[in-house]
C-alpha cells in the first residue's frame, strides 16, 4: 500500500535496483549523510531519515539483486523488498528504480526489474521514477541528450514510468539543489496520484 497521495511534509522514499547500480551512495546523497553501507551487500532493508530544506526524508536501502529473473532471487531478498513497504507504516510515497547513467540497458536488467517490481503490487510502477545515478559518466553529452535518445529496453523503462526520472551525481555531495529538485520531481508525483492507492497485496 503507498502512502497517501497528498503533498508531503514528511516524504517517504523506498530505493530499490541491482548490484553495482549506485544504489546506497544515492540513499547517502539524498539523506545528505553517510547512512548506507557502499561497496557491500546488504542482506536486510535498512531505514534512515533525515531533514533536507524543511522536509523530512525518510529513506529506505534494499538488498540490491543480481541481474536475473526473480524467480531465481533467494526468498529472502523477495522478503526484504516486500518488507521495505511495511517498514514505512502507509507506505512509500515514491519507488526510486536506480540505475547507472550510461550503463548498457540489456534484456536481462528489464526482465530483472519487470520480475522484482511484481512482486511490489499491481500498481507499483505508478509511483515508481527511475533515478540516475553516476550523472558525472556521460562526459560531453548530457544527460538530457542520452535520454531523450533512448531506445529499446532503456525507452521501455522510462515508458513504464511514465517518463519519470531524475539524474543524480553522487559525487557532488554538496550539492543539495539535485536533492530538491528530485524532493519536488516526487511532491509532484504525489499530486499527480492523489486520491489513489496502490493496488495488490504484500505476502
Amino acid at each position: 500500500m503507498a502512502a497517501a497521495a497528498t503533498e508531503a511534509d514528511h516524504v517517504k522514499i523506498v530505493l530499490l535496483g541491482g548490484r553495482w547500480g549506485g544504489k546506497s551512495s544515492s540513499g547517502n546523497t539524498i539523506l545528505n549523510k553517510e547512512v548506507f553501507v557502499i561497496g557491500e551487500h546488504i542482506e536486510v532493508s535498512v531505514m534512515e531519515t533525515n531533514k533536507i530544506a524543511d522536509t523530512l526524508v525518510t529513506v529506505v536501502d534494499t538488498p540490491s539483486w543480481n541481474w536475473v529473473p526473480a524467480e531465481t532471487s533467494s526468498d529472502e531478498l523477495k522478503q526484504e523488498l516486500k518488507r521495505s513497504v511495511e517498514m514505512l507504516g502507509e507506505g512509500p510515497h515514491a519507488f526510486l528504480l536506480v540505475y547507472p547513467l550510461g550503463a548498457a540497458f540489456l534484456k536481462r536488467h528489464k526482465i530483472a526489474i519487470e520480475e522484482h517490481l511484481e512482486l511490489l503490487g499491481a500498481d507499483v510502477w505508478d509511483h515508481t521514477m527511475v533515478l540516475f545515478s553516476r550523472g558525472d559518466w556521460l562526459g560531453e553529452v548530457t544527460s538530457e541528450q542520452h535520454i531523450q535518445e533512448a531506445k529499446g529496453e532503456l525507452k521501455w523503462l522510462l515508458d513504464q514510468c511514465k517518463n519519470r526520472y531524475h539524474v543524480l551525481n553522487n559525487k557532488v555531495k554538496t550539492d543539495e539543489m539535485q536533492v530538491i529538485e528530485l524532493l519536488e520531481k516526487i511532491q509532484r508525483m504525489i499530486r499527480g496520484k492523489r486520491k489513489r492507492s496502490m493496488d495488490g497485496p504484500i505476502e
